[in-house]
C-alpha cells in the first residue's frame, strides 16, 4: 500500500479514531484534512437558517423600500423574518442538547 500524502482523502478502509461516548462500531465522518465536516456541528444549521432569513430580509427591504416594492416584498420580508426566528429558536434548541450530551463544554474560566 502506497503511503498517503497529507492532501489525500480519508481511506474508508481505515477506522477512524472513535470519540469517547460514540457508539462501538460506527466511523465518524472527516474532511481530507481529518476535521469533523462543519455540516455535522451542532450550530451549522440553525445559523445557515439565520443567515438566509437575514439575506432575504435585506434583498427585499432595498426593493421595497426602492422604487417600484410591491406588496410581495412586504410578504417576503415576513416570510425572512419567520426563517430568522425559527433559525434562532433551532440554535437555542440545539445548544441545549449539545451541552446535555457533555460534548465540547466551553471552558469554567477559572484557570
Amino acid at each position: 500500500m502506497a503511503a498517503r500524502e497529507p492532501h489525500d482523502s480519508p481511506d474508508p478502509t481505515e477506522a477512524a479514531g472513535s470519540p469517547a461516548g460514540a457508539t462501538p462500531g460506527a466511523e465518524e465522518r472527516v474532511t481530507w484534512a481529518g476535521n469533523r465536516p462543519l455540516d455535522s456541528r451542532w450550530w451549522w444549521s440553525p445559523s445557515l437558517m439565520v443567515v438566509v432569513g437575514i439575506v432575504v430580509i435585506g434583498y427585499q427591504m432595498s426593493a421595497y423600500l426602492g422604487e417600484g416594492g410591491i406588496w410581495l416584498n412586504g410578504v417576503m420580508i415576513a416570510v425572512g423574518v419567520v426563517v430568522v426566528g425559527a433559525g434562532v429558536v433551532s440554535m437555542v434548541r440545539a445548544r441545549r442538547r449539545h451541552l446535555a450530551a457533555g460534548t465540547d463544554l466551553p471552558p469554567s474560566g477559572d484557570a
